[in-house]
Order: structure tokens, then C-alpha cells, then sequence
């Protein structure tokens, strides 16, 4: 075999071998991506919930009780 033929071997082996690794770190990349989204979108969730005090029962029993009137002498 010649040189040249080795060679060529060689680099399609190579470039095989890299498309291969490339490929199944494109498809981690991809879920993590997605991972990263749906973390994100449960944070900004748990942020607007905090800023509107959904999580705060105390805040719910202020809101819904009906305003007390004090007795006029």
C-alpha cells in the first residue's frame, strides 16, 4: 500500500471517529438545552410566585377576610 492510500485511510477513519463524537454530543447538547429551558421556566414560575405572594398563606387569609368595621361609641 502506498503512502498516500494510508493516508487517506487514516483521515476517513479520523473523520468518522469525530462526526461520530460530534453527533452524540450535538443530541447531550440538545437535552440539556431542553433541561435548561424547563429549569428556567420553573424558576421564573417560582420568582412570579413569590413577587404575587401565592405561597404565603398568610397573605391569602389578609386578602379574603372582609374588613373589619370598630364599633362608634
Amino acid at each position: 500500500m502506498d503512502s498516500t492510500t494510508i493516508a487517506i485511510i487514516v483521515a476517513l477513519a479520523a473523520l468518522f471517529l469525530f462526526l461520530f463524537v460530534a453527533r452524540r454530543m450535538f443530541r447531550l447538547a440538545l437535552k440539556l438545552f431542553i433541561v435548561g429551558i424547563i429549569v428556567l421556566a420553573l424558576l421564573a414560575g417560582g420568582v412570579l410566585g413569590w413577587w404575587q405572594r401565592w405561597f404565603n398563606p398568610a397573605a391569602k387569609t389578609e386578602r379574603s377576610a372582609p374588613a373589619r368595621r370598630t364599633p362608634s361609641r
